[in-house]
């Protein structure tokens, strides 16, 4: 162990000298406990910048030569210094839009609770009987309507109603008009429109289908747009996030980011994933396509930045929608075995051909897997493109992982997989309870969100919210995943055995996170060279 260390201190004290050379820092802080998230994991009590980029980090005695005449000089007075958060798998346009709308967050998902919040939106918003009433954040799990439900609601007016899991839709009579959806139109790859007997819809959209709807209602303007998105990264920057993952980009999200950074509102790093809207599809002209798209979403190397593509292998596990690929059939609600497996998005073969083509092409796929037929369909797609390209190629990324089979736990680390996960799901509640327990069985439900199989088999844990499905506060998801239990919860721990360590959990929202999006040389840990925000220097 003397000939590492001493490696590392000279290192430290080359990098120091080099650092003094150069003139003072412009800022220092000390007396703090700094996890610097470097090979070791080390602490140290001070670090210095320059611009914004760090020039030492090391002990008190260390770093104090920086200190100068005009250096801002910070007494931590012994707290925690992290690094730049990073979350690795949000939605901050479509969540900063549904900001502004009519929310039925947090009230009772039946119809006859959410009738007065809905109209008194009306009120509030009156229109024409082509302008549509877009409510978001409905408690959707166990929620069921059809489309003359809402009409007691609203029926001159198109009524939408969007789920909170950002997967399912209902809309009124009007609406359905409006979509144009009748028992003649197909489902879209990836989508369900629930049907009656006859086959009519019932207004009920489930996955891609939900974009049969999204399509029709006006989105605000560009500027708009632009301007929410602004508000959102300030607030969260103020949970100490500096980086983000859109986890899935159309064009008219790109243009959204786009004039966001041409307005100088660089106020985080953005990484965006461009969305795949067919990944049966592994023509040569479908992946010139997304390399294309991905050139253009290439802006700025330290603020804006593609290279990367995004895939719904499944739906939802929740019932009733169930969309979600499992091996195994679904229980029914007595914990009887069905012939319900849910549906998986792609046919195997096209989908491996394809991300074997994005692979080599050198773009990394960051695929939405919910069940554990989808985690095991995306893991054998990477396989492939490791078999026939080598393993030198983008880090490809799980998303969610709500049910892994342990047979293919270690084929993260053996793939070079990144293990995407929102653990701030991780905790029993309403929606871990009746919607799924019941329809797994308790030797599934036992893995749900397998966080500590998952590290013990060697994968590489990265953090994400999928606001606004649930919260950004990186701290929360931190707390559930250490400790598998809800803010302020009465409720046990959900599977005990799959808590991380709180070390492994910081990591999954910084140089894990940083690992995911390649971006390791410059962000996730406090290192000298390493970048200290996502501000340029004045």
């Amino acid at each position: 162990m003397a000939v590492p260390c001493l490696t590392v201190l000279t290192l430290l004290l080359v990098s120091v000298a080099a650092a003094f050379a150069s003139g003072p820092a412009d800022v220092v802080l000390h007396n703090g406990k700094i996890y610097t998230a470097d090979q070791s994991r080390s602490v140290r009590q001070a670090i210095a910048f320059t611009g914004n980029t760090i020039v030492a980090v090391g002990t008190d005695a260390e770093v104090a030569p920086l200190i100068g005449p005009r250096t801002v000089v910070i007494d931590l007075m012994g707290k925690l210094v992290l690094p730049g958060l990073i979350d690795n798998h949000i939605h901050p346009i479509i969540g900063a839009v549904n900001g502004s709308k009519c929310s039925l967050a947090r009230i009772e998902a039946t119809v006859e609770a959410i009738r007065p919040v809905i109209q008194a939106c009306i009120q509030k918003q009156p229109g024409g009987p082509n302008d549509w009433i877009d409510v978001v954040q409905l408690d959707n799990y166990g929620f069921s309507a059809t489309a003359a439900d809402l009409d007691a609601i609203e029926a001159g007016r198109p009524l939408a109603l969007e789920g909170n899991d950002g997967h399912t839709a209902w809309i009124n009579s009007r609406g359905l008009a409006i979509v144009g959806a009748t028992a003649a139109t197909p489902d879209p790859p990836g989508g369900k429109i629930t049907r009656d007997a006859s086959g009519a819809p019932t207004g009920a959209f489930s996955d891609t289908a939900t974009f049969l709807v999204e399509e029709k209602i006006p989105a605000p303007s560009l500027k708009d747009q632009a301007a929410l998105t602004a508000a959102v990264l300030r607030g969260m920057s103020a949970y100490g996030i500096t980086t983000l993952m859109d986890a899935s980009v159309r064009p008219a999200e790109a243009a959204v980011w786009r004039k966001i950074y041409e307005d100088g509102n660089r106020l985080m790093r953005v990484r965006t994933a461009i969305y795949v809207r067919d990944p049966d599809d592994d023509s040569d002209a479908a992946v010139a396509t997304l390399v294309a798209a991905s050139k253009a979403g290439d802006i700025d190397p330290d603020f804006l930045r593609a290279g990367i593509v995004k895939v719904l292998a499944d739906g939802v596990m929740e019932a009733p929608t169930q969309t979600a690929a499992l091996l195994e059939p679904y229980f029914d609600a007595e914990g009887r075995p069905t012939d319900k497996l849910g549906d998986l998005n792609f046919d195997p073969k096209r989908f491996a051909r394809l991300v074997t083509k994005l692979d080599a092409a050198g773009l990394a796929v960051h695929i939405h897997a919910i069940g554990d037929r989808a985690v095991r369909a995306s893991l054998d797609a990477v396989a492939a493109a490791r078999k026939a390209n080598g393993n030198a190629g983008p880090r490809h990324q799980i998303a969610h992982l709500q049910l892994v089979d342990p047979a293919d736990f270690p084929r993260f680390a053996e793939l070079g997989v990144i293990a995407d996960m929102q653990l701030e799901w991780a905790k029993r509640e309403a929606a871990t309870e009746g919607p799924i327990e019941p329809y797994l069985g308790a030797d599934r439900y036992r893995y749900l969100y397998p966080a500590g199989s998952l590290h013990a088999a060697g994968a590489v844990i990265a953090g994400g919210s999928d606001w606004d499905v649930s919260t950004y506060d990186p701290f929360r998801a931190m707390e559930t995943a250490v400790t598998r239990v809800g803010e302020n919860s009465s409720r046990p721990p959900l599977n005990i055995e799959e808590r991380i360590p709180l070390t492994t959990a910081i990591d999954a929202y910084t140089i894990n996170a940083a690992i995911a999006l390649g971006q390791e040389g410059t962000i996730g840990s406090l290192e000298v060279g390493k970048r200290r925000s996502c501000r340029p220097r004045p």
